[in-house]
Order: structure tokens, then C-alpha cells, then sequence
């Protein structure tokens, strides 16, 4: 069993929410100004429209306006502007670029 499954059904069995024991992603989105993703592997992309976030298994996207990175460190990056969509992609048969 993958390491990430097991810690994930140990969270279940003990009702313990599973991005704080797996490592799995975490977003947290504030109205459309700000975003706050945890648990990242670095950035891939980054423009005024468009971040691009490693993610391990694929990437999640941010489309906006005058996006920004207001912090970033090893387990988290938060992101400002004016945030019009999220989106994941890179995985299987989502490209990120159409």
C-alpha cells in the first residue's frame, strides 16, 4: 500500500481530517483575492495571468489578473490578484495547455 493511501485511510479510521496527516494538497480560497495552497512541490509557471504549481501528481493552475506571490516557503505559497479560476490539470489525460 502507498504511503499516501495509508496515511489517508488512518485519518478516516480516526476522523482526523486527512491533509494534516498525509500531505496531501490544501487550498484555501479567500472570496476571489487570495489563495493559500499547502503541501506544493514548488512553482512551474509564473505570470500575471497565469501560476502554474507543481503538485506531485500533476498541477493546479491559477487564472486571474495581476496574480502575484505574496510568500512562499517549503510547505506553502500564498497568491493575490484577482483570482477568476483554479483548476487541476496534468494528470492523465488533462493537459495543462489547451
Amino acid at each position: 500500500m502507498p504511503r499516501e493511501n495509508f496515511f489517508v485511510r488512518a485519518a478516516d479510521l480516526f476522523d482526523i481530517p486527512a491533509d494534516t496527516t498525509g500531505g496531501l494538497l490544501h487550498i484555501e480560497i479567500t472570496g476571489n483575492r487570495e489563495l493559500l495552497v499547502e503541501n506544493h512541490k514548488g512553482i512551474i509557471e509564473l505570470g500575471e495571468n497565469e501560476i502554474l504549481l507543481n503538485i506531485g501528481k500533476g498541477s493546479l493552475r491559477v487564472l486571474g489578473a495581476r496574480l502575484g506571490v505574496l510568500s512562499m516557503n517549503a510547505e506553502a505559497v500564498r497568491i493575490s490578484g484577482v483570482i477568476e479560476g483554479v483548476s487541476f490539470c496534468g494528470q492523465e489525460d488533462k493537459p495543462c495547455k489547451a
